[in-house]
């Protein structure tokens, strides 16, 4: 292969998914490059199979590859100065990759890190990033003092280009406290990534994830909520992330929701059996899968049927297979650290009854004679008061919802465990009744309705469906989108459709917005399209159709789907203006020319987007002297200058414009 063909096949590998297939395409891309004259293109091949080694699950590779760049890198310092950067920025990663693989000797990891050290302080780079390295393996030899101090050192060290992000940065941070037994400290670097002040490609996904049991822990159980709900999506497409997968199936073991991690589980049921995964990522999800087929067999499941297998088969091939990885990790160590941190992990007990998550499937549970027995036993005055302090709900939820709500709260206290469950479930309704008629409440609703989600399942599921949409909506009015989406994911994946079209038309419409919130554009566009099909064929719903059109439209734009984001843009203009809305069709159509601007050919004589614009000129100039206004004055006066933009911006690249 020559010079070129190396460098086609080199961009051709970047489209390729990670995994072998790729590696073996830059193997061979290396071979070639090596016998040829170009060293800075052998050295872009060589920086690629380092990563895609990382990537791929074969770390252990990396160091041979990452040893012959660096002889090329100090032997040739012109022809590679352009990826030089590039060099010690993935040196780091590699480097990185090291202290989580035991088929690494500890020797060679301490003698890369010294590299590492070396350059960085012969290019003038800060110590920060070396540092952290040297905390972490600190950390993973069970040398808590010693990695607290190196990571001391590293937090007060200047920061450079060759720094990870502050994300990422708290993201460490956090797991040094939190594997030092510290929930708050750990909690206290990692807030800034759980508030949304400090984030990046890689966070908030892990933070939301390791965050999880911590927030339980110190009681910030709603908080906890929020990192599921939200952090879950994020997580669940990526499998460089399945140890944060893994994490999400934990916390749902320990927090009395046991059948949404199994729903978890089977999403990604591919990984129990994936030895492609490197040691600690495969060692981490084992784990996290352990803690939840426990906790099934505590609850009497250990014969309930994953796949082909069992919770008891699955649990004990498992854990087999995390001994041997726990052994590895700690004979590479020369410690039993690893082991034991697993083991105290497997050993988790629940920390919560339930939390309420929305709907769920439920579990087939053993028969338990003994609750119905303990019921009656010396309840009847607490019955009785809680009976009672529920008509006295009933008699003011109209006309004092306030006094409503605090005998309700009473009520559900007091009758937790001696009112049948339906009864407690109506109560639940009735409070959600009260909160939803009061203002700047919100989240407040939100934890009401998933409380009463919980008590209703197993008695109707109409109205755990109800409630699931209800908290949903009032997550999505208080601007927690990532909660909202995830709650109405939930029944409409399942197919639920509990209201009328058009209901359920302005439903998907919440559900879209909060998808377009967090950038997810194509699910988003998803649910406007879905919406506006639901109303398609109704003649009383035309500005709610034109509306969800033009919605769908800017979605589908900002995901670069332009010829779909054409379509629903006129067709968006053609419903306004059978509507007579003169200002919303001009902005669609202004919006559609430039659509057609922005996907032109160069190269193409084409002007759609000139007749577009000229359509729109004819029809505001008609109004304009037909029956004229302040709006069609002012979209004339918008046209025009939009018009003289777009022939600016199709003059400076090149395309002919009339």
């Amino acid at each position: 292969m020559d010079a070129t063909e190396i460098r086609s096949a080199l961009a051709l590998s970047c489209s390729l998914p990670d995994g072998r297939g790729r590696t073996q395409r830059l193997e061979m891309l290396a071979a070639a490059a090596e016998v040829g004259p170009d060293r800075a293109l052998e050295g872009a091949v060589l920086l690629e199979l380092a990563k895609a080694y990382a990537q791929g699950g074969e770390r252990d590779l990396a160091p041979v590859v990452y040893a012959r760049l660096l002889r090329i890198h100090d032997d040739f310092p012109a022809e590679l100065g352009a990826i030089a950067p590039s060099v010690h920025w993935y040196l780091k990663w590699m480097t990185s990759g090291l202290i989580g693989n035991p088929a690494v000797p500890l020797p060679t990891t301490y003698r890369w890190l010294d590299e590492l050290e070396n350059r960085y302080r012969q290019h003038g780079y800060s110590a920060r990033p070396v540092l952290a390295l040297r905390s972490d393996l600190a950390r993973e030899l069970g040398e808590h003092e010693q990695a607290a101090r190196l990571l001391e050192a590293a937090m007060v060290a200047p920061r450079d280009g060759m720094s990870d992000c502050e994300a990422c940065e708290r993201n460490e941070w956090g797991v040094n406290s939190a594997r030092a037994g510290d929930d708050e400290a750990a909690l206290a670097h990692w807030r800034p990534v759980l508030d949304g002040a400090r984030s990046c490609t890689e966070q908030p996904h892990q933070v939301l994830a390791h965050a999880l049991l911590p927030l339980v822990r110190t009681g910030r159980t709603a908080q906890a909520r929020n990192a599921h709900l939200t952090g879950y999506p994020l997580v669940r497409h990526s499998p460089d992330l399945r140890h944060s997968v893994a994490e999400h199936i934990e916390f749902c073991a320990l927090t009395g929701n046991e059948a949404r991690g199994l729903d978890i589980l089977a999403a990604h049921a591919a990984w129990l059996t994936d030895r492609g995964a490197d040691d600690a990522a495969r060692l981490s999800f084992t784990a996290g899968v352990s803690v939840l087929l426990r906790r099934l067999e505590a609850l009497g499941l250990g014969d309930l049927a994953i796949g082909a297998a069992t919770v008891y088969s699955v649990r004990a091939d498992l854990e087999i297979e995390i001994g041997e990885l726990s052994d590895r990790f700690d004979a590479r160590n020369d410690s039993t650290v690893v082991g034991a941190r697993v083991a105290t992990r497997l050993a988790q007990q629940p920390l919560l009854e339930h939390l309420p998550l929305g709907l769920r499937n439920t579990l087939p549970r053993p028969a338990c004679p003994a609750t119905a027995a303990a019921r009656v036993t010396a309840a009847t005055e607490r019955e009785a008061e809680a009976l009672w302090l529920a008509g006295l709900a009933a008699a003011r939820l109209i006309d004092r919802p306030a006094v409503a709500e605090r005998h309700l709260r009473r009520a559900l206290s007091i009758g937790a465990t001696v009112l049948p469950a339906e009864h407690l479930a109506r109560l639940s309704s009735q409070l959600v009744m009260v909160l939803s008629g009061q203002p700047g409440r919100e989240s407040e609703l939100a934890d009401a309705a998933l409380d009463a989600v919980a008590r209703w399942e197993g008695i109707s599921d109409a109205d755990a469906v109800h409630l699931t949409f209800v908290a949903a909506r009032a997550f999505h009015r208080a601007g927690r989108y990532g909660e909202a989406a995830a709650l109405f994911e939930q029944p409409i994946a399942a197919g639920k459709a509990p209201y009328p079209a058009a209901e359920m038309a302005v439903l998907r419409r919440q559900y879209a917005e909060s998808l377009r919130r967090l950038g997810r554009f194509r699910a988003a566009a998803r649910q406007f399209v879905e919406a506006a099909r639901l109303v398609q064929d109704d003649p009383e719903r035309i500005e709610l159709q034109a509306d969800l059109a033009w919605a769908a439209a800017t979605a589908l734009e900002n995901c670069d789907e332009d010829d779909q984001a054409l379509v629903a843009y006129l067709r968006a203009a053609q419903l306004w203006g059978a509507l007579g809305r003169v200002g919303s069709r001009a902005r669609c159509l202004r919006s559609a020319a430039w659509v057609q601007v922005w996907s032109r050919s160069a190269e193409s004589d084409e002007r759609p987007w000139l007749a577009t614009m000229g359509g729109l000129l004819a029809e505001l100039e008609q109004l304009a002297g037909t029956a004229p206004s302040a709006e069609v004055t002012n979209e004339l006066a918008h046209t025009h200058s939009q018009l003289a933009d777009m022939r600016r911006e199709v003059e400076n690249t090149g395309a002919p414009d009339s």
